[in-house]
Parts: C-alpha cells; sequence; structure tokens
C-alpha cells in the first residue's frame, strides 16, 4: 500500500479534489427555493402572455419560456387560469425593484 501511495499520490489527489469540486458544483447550483420568486394576483381579464409582458426585463427568458414555467410551476393550463388566482412569476422581487427604481 505504501509503494502505491509513493507511485499515485498526486493523482490520488487530485482525484480526491476533483470529486469534492464536483460535489460542491452540483450542491450550489441546485434551483432555487420558489419563496425567491414573484406572486402576483390574477385580475379580471388577464392573461399569462399580458404578465410576461408587464414584466418583460425583470426575467431571463422569452415569454414562451414564462409562460412554460408559471404553467409548470403553479400546475396549470396558461388558457385556464381564473381571476384572484395566486401565480408564482419567474421573477425574483429583488430584480423586479431594481427595475422600477431605474425607471
Amino acid at each position: 500500500m505504501a509503494k502505491l501511495w509513493e507511485k499515485y499520490s498526486y493523482t490520488i489527489i487530485l482525484l480526491i479534489c476533483g470529486l469534492a469540486a464536483c460535489i460542491m458544483i452540483v450542491v450550489n447550483t441546485g434551483e432555487s427555493d420558489s419563496s425567491d420568486y414573484m406572486s402576483v394576483r390574477v385580475k379580471n381579464g388577464e392573461t399569462v402572455w399580458e404578465l410576461s409582458n408587464e414584466y418583460a426585463g425583470s426575467y431571463n427568458m422569452t415569454k414562451k419560456q414564462f409562460i412554460k414555467w408559471v404553467e409548470e410551476n403553479n400546475n396549470i393550463s396558461a388558457s385556464n387560469i381564473t381571476v384572484g388566482k395566486e401565480l408564482l412569476i419567474p421573477v425574483r422581487e429583488e430584480d423586479h425593484q431594481l427595475m422600477l427604481a431605474s425607471e
């Protein structure tokens, strides 16, 4: 075992460090908590498409991706939303506040 360590110690250390780095990257790049996102109440006649227009610039995705995200994270169909329903949207509160302050 000592000879194996002498011959391959740098390789073993490199593999251990690489594995530790991979684990740290996977842990730190997970999806953020949904509590980071804004929640909006649907008004009469409002659509998810209108919400995507209203919050344009506050999210980094296309309008189709925005709508798909809203559908998946709220377990709804974008064409079938009801007045008064609370929807989680992919806009971070601090990003939206920053956009309002810059306008």
